[in-house]
């Protein structure tokens, strides 16, 4: 069914008028989402990640595939009651004061229900879908039968090394003990900070397929900063905070700590309000990537290099972390980390920075004079941050000097490695 939907669209592609072909796309698009709702798992995933994808899909795609991030269909309640009493035993109510059987929220491979402990503590009780563990497997070996036709869609990415990587973090997602070991690490490591907030795990009622956290209150990042539109300067400046806790704190968590989340869609954060203006409430940890130290002292002096314009020490890093172009030329990739950190260089405000439509147009034309070939697995969940984050950034404009944020981490990366 999909191969079907992509190669209607191929097959329309040529010759097109323009009106026709953008009725095209929002037509194939709709049909790629509901197929990727339909069969949930690896495939709803994979249209998850692409959705953040601006510079590979056309718009029609990204709006049409972001969707998938926040309205995922649920599943039955008694398939819920059955997951529960598989995970913890037939007894399991009684470790809990209420339990919710409708889910607060609906992922591809798990749901969040609302839940009170015996003492009347509200937490999220996150549960895997049922029988998902057969789906994944099957829906990764059909994601290896549809490389050739997806190559010829998307000929600028090296789709190999991201399905291998899109595998690897998938079964990641599937051990909710990995989650929770992930959640703690993170907890930790801001645990002096108060304006980051990662929920508190509660191992005495979880089990590989059953995870549950203290529950956070707060809204959603969208609906935030979709919000701060509407109130002038205040709104302005609760936006550059929040930008500035998100940025700052995925800076710290990959170049300070080492532990990051990579798969930071809108979904994975509420904003809580507090006293001193409103904080950031980190969830979902089951997609994580390490960093030892040396490769955080790598990406460290990359960054360094960049932000120096020191070419010759761009190349030195580039190749050293593992990234090919296709003519095997540095200069290529010095293109790429150029125009991606523009707004780093000068104390440049993010806002003042390339339009959305002019990076699109520059990331194609570079991609279709050098393809980057071949690209370090460990990059894989990074490039999806970058790409998560750089369309809240290209979206919403906030005034913030990405440098100023920067700087400090690195040189505490530098300190620590």
């Amino acid at each position: 069914r999909i191969r079907g939907a992509l190669d209607a669209a191929r097959e329309g592609i040529d010759g097109a008028p323009p009106a026709s072909l953008e009725r095209l796309h929002r037509r194939s698009a709709r049909r790629v989402r509901v197929l990727c709702e339909d069969l949930r798992g690896g495939v709803l995933k994979l249209g998850q990640f692409v959705s953040t994808r601006m510079d590979l899909l056309p718009d029609a795609y990204v709006e049409e595939l972001s969707q998938l991030q926040d309205r995922v269909p649920p599943v039955p309640t008694g398939e819920v009651t059955a997951r529960m009493d598989r995970e913890l035993g037939p007894d399991w109510r009684h470790r809990f004061g209420s339990f919710e059987c409708a889910p607060l929220a609906a992922a591809s491979l798990a749901q969040v229900h609302g839940a009170t402990l015996a003492d009347g503590t509200p937490v999220a009780v996150k549960l895997l879908v049922p029988g998902i563990e057969d789906v994944v497997e099957a829906d990764l070996a059909a994601m290896r039968i549809l490389v050739p036709t997806l190559s010829d869609l998307l000929p600028r990415v090296d789709l190999s090394t991201l399905l291998a990587e899109l595998a690897r973090s998938v079964r990641r997602e599937l051990d909710l003990e990995a989650e929770a070991r992930a959640a703690r690490e993170l907890r930790e490591a801001f645990a002096d900070d108060p304006d980051v907030i990662v929920p508190h795990v509660l191992p005495e009622a979880s089990s590989r397929g059953v995870l549950v956290l203290e529950r956070i209150e707060g809204e959603r990042l969208t609906g935030f900063l979709d919000g701060c539109e509407t109130r002038g300067d205040a709104g302005a400046r609760d936006r550059d905070r929040i930008f500035g806790l998100l940025i700052r704190s995925f800076c710290e968590q990959v170049l300070v700590h080492g532990v990051f989340q990579g798969d930071p869609h809108p979904g994975n954060f509420l904003v809580v309000r507090g006293p001193d203006g409103p904080r950031l409430a980190l969830l979902d940890f089951g997609c994580v990537e390490r960093y030892d130290p040396a490769l955080r002292r790598q990406y460290a002096e990359l960054a360094l290099a960049i932000l120096a314009r020191d070419r010759a020490r761009m190349a030195e890093r580039f190749e050293s972390l593992g990234f090919r172009s296709r003519d095997d030329d540095p200069a290529a990739l010095d293109a790429y980390a150029e125009m991606f950190l523009e707004a780093f260089r000068d104390g440049a405000a993010i806002g003042g920075g390339l339009d959305h439509a002019e990076q699109v147009a520059r990331i194609i034309e570079l991609t279709e004079a050098n393809p980057i070939v071949e690209i370090p697995g460990h990059f894989v969940l990074l490039g999806r941050v970058f790409a998560s984050l750089g369309g809240l950034l290209m979206r919403y404009r906030p005034q913030i000097r990405l440098s100023d944020i920067l700087q400090p981490r690195l040189a505490a990366a530098l300190r620590t490695t």
